[in-house]
This record gives C-alpha cells, structure tokens and sequence, in this order.
C-alpha cells in the first residue's frame, strides 16, 4: 500500500460567485468524492475576501484519486467548478508536520 496523499484545488473565483463554488465542492463531496474508495477526508477553506476557495482532500492513494478524476460523475463537478471559476489542482506529499500543545 502507498502512503497517503494529498489533493489540494486552489480555484481563484469571481468574489459574487464563491458561496456557488462552496455549494457545488460541498455537494459533489457529500454525494460522489465522499463515497469514492481511498477517500479520507476534505476540508474547504473559503477566503476572507471571496476570491478563492481551497479544497484539501485526503487519500489513501495517488491511484484512487486518478480513479475519481476518471470517474464521469466526478467529472460533472468538476465541469461545475470550471463553468463559474479558474481551478489549480495539484497532489501533494507530506513532507513535515507539526503539531501545537493541544494535539499531543
């Protein structure tokens, strides 16, 4: 088994249309990445001036999120995303971590 990976979307939107981009990354996630095999976990983090959201997805696998990316149902949200704003996808390895007090 290969070590976890990271998928992180940085997507630049117009500031009067990131709560529609923040609806469609929370619906495809509840009803199709959510239920993907290697899926872990996502965090969205919405800008405090509307102009990004950043979509942090955890898996299990490089391969299972090549396998959600060739998934047609998958791809309809990220059809979505790129009707209404400028997606950056990229995977990522943890390379350091580091933890406060409080997650000891």
């Amino acid at each position: 088994m290969s070590d976890p990976v990271t998928f992180i979307n940085a997507i630049d939107v117009d500031p009067s249309k990131q709560q529609e981009l923040i609806d469609i990354l929370n619906e495809g996630t509840e009803q199709v990445i959510g239920k993907r095999p290697g899926f872990i976990s996502v965090t969205i983090l919405a800008s405090a001036d509307k102009s990004r959201v950043v979509n942090i997805a955890r898996w299990e696998s490089a391969d299972d999120v090549i396998a959600t990316q060739a998934d047609p149902t998958a791809a309809e949200y990220a059809k979505r995303t790129a009707a209404i704003a400028q997606a950056d996808p990229r995977l990522y390895t943890i390379v350091g971590q580091f933890f406060g007090r409080a997650e000891r």
